[in-house]
């Protein structure tokens, strides 16, 4: 991809003893439509999230806007679609949550006034984590998290 950016990693001591912590550092936003996209390890609602995501305002019916260095969640972004409230990519200790975010910027957002592509769903496959233990998991081939799946259509928004 032309102008990007490495991903910037090395380690660090942060105590006298070891271990080393390694430090990943990457340039998300540029001029450029971004998607970020994996196992945050934290929930929708976290401090975590809320440091990556900007913490935007979700417009809803003829708002438009966006915010230029906002990500959006496709999680939120499904949410104000569907009325189901089983979101979630990771069980431990019988606890639904979800840890797996594809994070978008304002061009796959559909009330942006810069918007390229229209959101057009979310999906979760999840079902393989309810039937079986953590071991299970590594027997079956499977994985300890759900897949995210998220659909989006060119259709770059009208200029006014």
């Amino acid at each position: 991809m032309r102008g990007a950016r490495p991903v910037l990693t090395f380690e660090v001591a942060l105590r006298e003893a070891p271990p080393l912590t390694r430090v990943y550092v990457a340039h998300l936003k540029s001029k450029l439509p971004v998607i970020v996209l994996g196992d945050l390890n934290d929930g929708q609602l976290s401090n975590t999230l809320n440091i990556l995501t900007e913490q935007p305002r979700y417009l809803v019916g003829d708002s438009r806007g966006g915010g230029d260095i906002a990500l959006y969640s496709g999680q939120t972004l499904q949410e104000y679609r569907d009325t189901r409230d089983v979101y979630y990519t990771h069980v431990h200790n019988d606890m639904r949550e979800s840890l797996d975010h594809v994070l978008v910027s304002e061009q796959f957002y559909d009330n942006s006034h810069r918007r390229l592509w229209l959101f057009d769903g979310l999906v979760i496959y999840n079902d393989h984590l309810n039937d079986t233990t953590s071991a299970d998991h590594k027997r079956k081939g499977t994985g300890d998290h759900g897949l995210v799946k998220v659909r989006f259509r060119w259709r770059p928004a009208r200029q006014a």
